[in-house]
């Protein structure tokens, strides 16, 4: 049996529960961390990410990511070769099946580990997991969004969010070899609270000092509010498949939707529609009491996963469906901001010009273009000589 000075935290997600603040923090303070006996393995921010692609190619290898052959088993290899204790956090573990826990930690087994995973009430995670869809040129509304999960049956729309956000079976499932006392869930606390309670909550499960690390560290995510995503929505339908990803990666996710959108005067959340919320008070008060009945560790409170009552929609109107006025007033803005983010683009070139570069970029190709050319002018300089 594993000593319980090495021990493995496995932090699975799920996803937008603060997950990448969580990674950022670690990521950033990774040698301070390290001198203190806990290891964040990684050459980069990303190499827990490719490391799940990695070991799990059955659900991800479709992706066709760059640099994951091999990852995991590197991986393995830090977490074998420190003494301390590790963490690795990936929200793609979350939906694993049986059998890829099964790999998973059969592959740790040289270490204790312990499962933790971040929770946070499902008002908030709904409209966050949509906007996320929607980031990666997904086209479904968020009224359709809505009317997907209410539904009994599987679809290709609920099931991926649940597979993710099934917070009970995403506990089940990992810990059918673990001990409750070794799954800590960590909850997200109500909007409003300080950023920081996250993270000393988080710390207090793997053994380090919050108050050692500041939290004032540089984040790369960025949330939209509902007219900014509902933009970006009909820009995907637009779209449709006319670009591959990596243009779309770097044009429409980061150029638009990050340096743009994100940056609007709008709201920066998303609110639950008042007409949802009983359906999700529901499913919330079920995984709270299956959770308690697991007696999982739990770090927070499990009232943090009930979500708040809805605030008075004005006029009626559905937060799910902005105004044309609100679309037009977005649309305008971001136009704005191509525009001033646009670089000026230098003056056409004359005939002579395009003559001139076409011939210095032909003289650094071609030695014997460079040699004519000097020769040339040499010529050109005797001729001008008085005699």
């Amino acid at each position: 049996m594993a000593p319980r000075s090495r021990r493995i935290y496995l932090h699975v997600g799920l996803p937008k529960t603060g997950t990448t603040s969580l990674q950022e923090l670690l990521w950033h303070h990774r040698d301070a961390v390290a001198d203190d006996g806990v290891l964040y393995p990684g050459y980069d921010r990303a190499t827990q990410h490719r490391a799940v692609i990695d070991v799990h190619p059955e659900r991800y290898g479709r992706w066709q990511e760059a640099g994951v052959a091999g990852v995991w088993s590197w991986l393995v290899e830090q977490l074998r070769a420190w003494q301390g204790n590790s963490v690795v956090s990936a929200e793609l573990l979350a939906p694993a099946s049986q059998e890829e826990v099964a790999q998973v930690l059969s592959d740790l087994s040289f270490a204790e580990v312990h499962l933790v995973c971040t929770a946070r009430d499902l008002a908030r995670q709904i409209p966050s997991v949509w906007q996320e869809n929607i980031k990666t040129r997904d086209t479904t509304s968020l009224p359709e969004f809505l009317t997907e999960l209410r539904r009994e049956d599987l679809t290709e729309v609920n099931k991926r969010f649940w597979d993710y956000q099934d917070l009970p079976r995403v506990l089940r499932v990992w810990s059918e070899n673990l001990p409750p006392e070794r799954v800590h869930v960590v909850t997200v606390p109500p909007r409003g609270t300080p950023t920081s309670v996250l993270w000393q909550r988080f710390t207090s499960v793997i053994d380090i000092d919050a108050d050692k690390f500041t939290t004032d560290v540089p984040h790369h995510n960025f949330s939209l509010g509902v007219a900014e995503t509902e933009l970006l929505r009909r820009l995907n339908e637009s779209l449709g498949d006319d670009i591959d990803w990596p243009k779309y990666a770097i044009i429409v996710k980061d150029q638009l939707a990050a340096d743009i959108l994100s940056h609007l005067h709008g709201p920066s959340h998303i609110p639950l529609p008042a007409g949802d919320y009983e359906w999700v008070v529901d499913t919330a008060k079920r995984f709270i009491d299956e959770i308690a009945a697991a007696g999982y560790h739990v770090v927070g409170d499990l009232t943090d996963l009930l979500p708040a009552t809805p605030s008075e929609q004005s006029g009626g109107k559905s937060p799910a469906t902005p105004t044309d006025s609100e679309m037009l007033d977005v649309a305008v803005q971001t136009l704005a901001g191509f525009v001033k983010n646009m670089p000026t683009p230098e003056p056409p070139l004359s005939k002579r010009q395009r003559l001139t570069r076409s011939v210095r970029q032909r003289a650094e190709q071609y030695p014997q273009v460079l040699t004519a050319r000097r020769m040339y002018w040499r010529a050109k300089a005797r001729l001008r000589r008085p005699r």
